[in-house]
């Protein structure tokens, strides 16, 4: 029995999963820089409007400082400077320093700027205040009319948290409805990837419908333009499987007719001289001829029958209803003076007291029934069993050849459908092809068939054995 290769599970994927995963990915990188990118901005702007805030705060503080006979004199009220550091996210600390550099009020800990800048213009830079970061604005502020030269630095630090705050809303009211989209985005890749290999699915249906040996093309017109080049090689590989088993087919058709003349000739002339006064060693001789021109003869008849049942020859013949019944009973009645050359008790039954009708072939059916029977009577010794049984259960129209033979072991019944496989330790004097006929004929009807243990048989010793029962479970569509 042939078996598909083993698959190799490392090697095996999903294409729908490989597309939707590598765009997945890309979607996923364009998300992460996006999201970068626009931190970065919102930062950027978050900072840029609180350093604007903080250089008015700067400003402010620099209108309340003067000097009066060159001193540094700050008009800044207590309340004053408790609104100035007083913030509910952020803490503000301020310093002024001479122009020589001591400081005049404030916290020591600022330090000043490292880049020079000139004198009415503002400079912002980032430090660290204790165990803070804060931001920083310096702003230079010219001294007229005074006897001191130079300029006054006044400087506003401000922790970052109202900074990182704000450009965090911003970001995560920007990335909510890129994720949005995001998700949406695949959902729809998804479904797009599954509609379009649709084609794929629907072409993979098709050949687990057909049989084996349909070797028709695949149909290309629905096919996507990426895959029509691979069913276009997968066609003309099929054709080429075909030319070549047609040859064989046609070869064993016209070699079994070939081959049926000269063999049926033999056959009388073996027979006219067996009629002669010839020697013992020359009629045994004779008689052993006889035996394998019939042998012969028989495997002649099932390769041809082989040949023009099988689809795709020119002996494949049409369905239409067949009365089954009829037809089984007919082709027992055919037998019964073989049977009874073995003492055979060669029986028909039939259940239902109805006609059974299925779609069929007359031709294929009577070869099929014939050598089931032919099988039976051969394998069944003298004095024998063998029922041909017809019954419906539901739709099902059952035939089942009972015997009981030499039997079939259970680790042999699968093995005997195989061409040319015989049972071992046989006398019969079959060819191996009658059960393989039997088969084919059996699935060209959609009909399943099995191989169960037959009557029981006695030998001299008392020793039991079964037989054979084969059973073809056909579909019934219509009762007469």
């Amino acid at each position: 029995m042939l078996k598909s290769p083993p698959i190799n599970k490392a090697s095996h994927y999903s294409l729908s999963g490989q597309l939707l995963l590598w765009l997945m990915l890309c979607l996923f990188i364009i998300l992460s820089v996006s999201s970068l990118v626009s931190y970065s901005r919102a930062y950027h702007f978050a900072n840029l409007a609180y350093d604007r805030a903080l250089l008015r705060v700067a400003l402010a503080l620099a209108d309340q400082v003067d000097v009066v006979n060159s001193k540094v004199v700050i008009d800044l009220p207590e309340i004053a400077k408790d609104m100035l550091q007083y913030d509910k996210d952020d803490y503000i600390n301020y310093r002024i320093s001479a122009p020589d550099g001591s400081i005049v009020v404030g916290n020591p800990e600022i330090t000043p700027p490292k880049i020079a800048f000139k004198s009415g213009t503002h400079l912002y830079y980032d430090d660290v205040l204790g165990n803070e970061e804060v931001r920083v604005v310096a702003y230079a502020l010219p001294v007229i009319n005074s006897e001191l030269k130079g300029s006054l630095l006044i400087q506003v630090a401000e922790t970052r948290t109202k900074r990182e705050t704000m450009a965090f809303e911003i970001i995560e009211e920007m990335l909510i409805p890129q994720i949005m989209i995001m998700l949406v985005t695949a959902l729809v890749i998804f479904l797009s990837i599954k509609r379009s290999l649709l084609p794929l699915n629907q072409l993979r249906d098709s050949l687990a419908k057909r049989s084996h040996e349909d070797l028709s093309p695949v149909a290309t017109g629905s096919a996507p333009q990426e895959i029509t080049p691979l069913l276009n090689e997968m066609n003309d590989l099929m054709l080429r499987v075909k030319v070549g088993v047609d040859f064989q087919k046609t070869f064993v058709a016209d070699a079994s007719h070939q081959l049926r003349t000269p063999i049926a000739a033999l056959q009388n002339q073996v027979e006219l001289a067996l009629r002669e006064p010839v020697s013992e060693q020359v009629r045994h001789g004779l008689e052993n001829i006889a035996v394998s021109t019939k042998h012969l003869s028989r495997l002649v008849q099932q390769l041809l029958t082989l040949a023009r049942i099988e689809p795709g020859t020119e002996g494949h013949y049409p369905f239409e209803e067949v009365n089954l019944t009829r037809l089984v009973q007919a082709v027992t009645a055919e037998w019964v003076p073989r049977a009874l050359k073995k003492s055979i008790d060669l029986g028909f039954e039939a259940e239902s007291g109805q006609d059974l009708v299925i779609s069929g072939n007359a031709f294929m059916l009577k070869e099929m029934v014939s050598n089931l029977i032919d099988n039976a009577i051969c394998y069944t010794p003298n004095g024998g069993v063998v029922t041909v049984a017809l019954s419906q259960k539901e739709d099902n129209a059952t035939l089942q050849i009972i015997d009981n033979g030499i039997g079939i072991a259970h680790d042999q019944q699968e093995l005997v459908f195989n061409r040319f496989y015989r049972v071992e330790d046989s006398d019969g004097e079959g060819c191996g092809l009658g059960l393989a006929i039997v088969k084919e004929i059996a699935l060209a009807h959609h009909a399943s068939i099995s191989i169960q243990d037959g009557l029981p048989y006695s030998d001299a010793g008392g020793h039991i054995t079964y037989g054979t029962n084969v059973t073809i479970d056909f579909k019934a569509y219509d009762q007469q």
